[in-house]
């Protein structure tokens, strides 16, 4: 039996209330969105881009989420969940775009460009690889696997899952470690480039 990856949450009443607001203009939604999900957004971009430009690209998905938020469906995701879904995706155009370029054509000698795009072969590995990861997380208890999900797929950090679940951070580091090294033990050291 195939089990799914836990679908992203579901927005909170604040979520919908603040969707509500930023959809009529209120500015002090759009403050108290920054608020609440700046840290999780800047942090994450951390991990992709230098502090400057992870500085300015929260900046900017939260001007997004100020132009056009009708984008958010509350019914689809957490406000956290899609702020972080943007940011990942403006953080990965701009990676992409800071690449050097190189002419595909030199007239003095042609210039052989390597496919990097995976093939049968390996889309079939990474397909089993993720039927693995979800079959091994559904393995673990739902402490570690809600500790799991709520910091590589919701981005919390381990303050806000401590808060969220209430225990101490000492137990979400805990739990962290445990579950980490249960999955890499099944998963042969990928997980990490899974859980990313």
């Amino acid at each position: 039996m195939t089990l799914p990856l836990p679908a992203a949450p579901r927005a909170s009443e604040s979520d919908r209330g603040l969707a509500a607001r930023l959809r009529r203009r209120d500015e002090s939604a759009l403050a108290e969105a920054y608020d609440q999900h700046a840290g999780a957004v800047y942090g994450t971009l951390l991990r992709m881009l230098d502090a400057a430009s992870a500085q300015e690209v929260t900046q900017d998905v939260f001007l997004r989420l100020w132009q056009r938020p009708e984008a958010f469906d509350p019914d689809r995701a957490g406000l956290r969940a899609y702020l972080l879904v943007m940011a990942r995706s403006r953080a990965l155009d701009r990676v992409r775009a800071q690449r050097p370029t190189v002419p595909l054509h030199d007239e003095e000698r042609p210039l052989d460009v390597p496919d990097d795009a995976p093939g049968p072969q390996r889309r079939g590995e990474d397909a089993q690889t993720r039927e693995a990861l979800r079959r091994h997380l559904s393995r673990l208890s739902a402490a570690h696997r809600e500790t799991v999900e709520r910091a590589y797929l919701r981005g919390e950090s381990r303050e806000e899952i401590a808060r969220h679940m209430n225990v101490p951070v000492g137990t979400v580091k805990s739990r962290l470690n445990h579950a980490l090294k249960a999955l890499r033990a099944h998963l042969n050291g990928e997980v990490e480039a899974w859980l990313e």
